[in-house]
């Protein structure tokens, strides 16, 4: 992940609704702690491509749908967080995803395509309107309330 010193590593977040508005979140077992899927953006691929990817790379679901661009958020990172060897600047594109389809309650899912996750097992749930944020890292708790506020509106 070397990037030129100041300039920016892209994320793309998947920020999933089902028909209940329940945003699908999961448990990292070596980060520690509740998160989205979300990942780089590789080089030379458009935000909403990788977001799509991401989601079926860590959750295993293909969605087809449409895109709702929630905007960006910066976040500096510290090294040893999330897998990261530096500290470094993040510019993390957000993308509301609305599911008709069923989905399990819980599910697990074994990570695929990144070479720090592959094999590990991430365990599903759907994190509700009401439900406390305090398992979240505070650039996990922005996106929520942000996916939130616009669920509201």
């Amino acid at each position: 992940m070397d990037t030129a010193p100041g300039r920016p590593v892209l994320k793309a977040c998947a920020c999933l609704v089902d028909v209940q508005g329940r945003l699908l979140v999961f448990d990292h077992p070596v980060d520690g702690g509740m998160q989205l899927p979300k990942g780089t953006v590789e080089p030379g691929e458009h935000p909403e491509d990788a977001v799509r990817r991401e989601l079926l790379e860590e959750s295993g679901i293909a969605y087809a749908g449409q895109l709702e661009d929630l905007g960006t958020m910066d976040r500096y990172c510290e090294a040893g967080v999330e897998g990261n060897k530096r500290r470094h600047p993040q510019l993390w594109h957000l993308y509301l995803m609305r599911s008709s389809a069923p989905l399990p309650e819980t599910f697990e899912h074994i990570a695929m395509g990144s070479p720090e996750e592959d094999g590990l097992v991430f365990s599903f749930r759907w994190l509700a309107a009401d439900d406390t944020i305090d398992d979240f890292a505070p650039p996990y708790q922005r996106v929520i309330e942000r996916v939130r506020a616009t669920l509201r509106s």
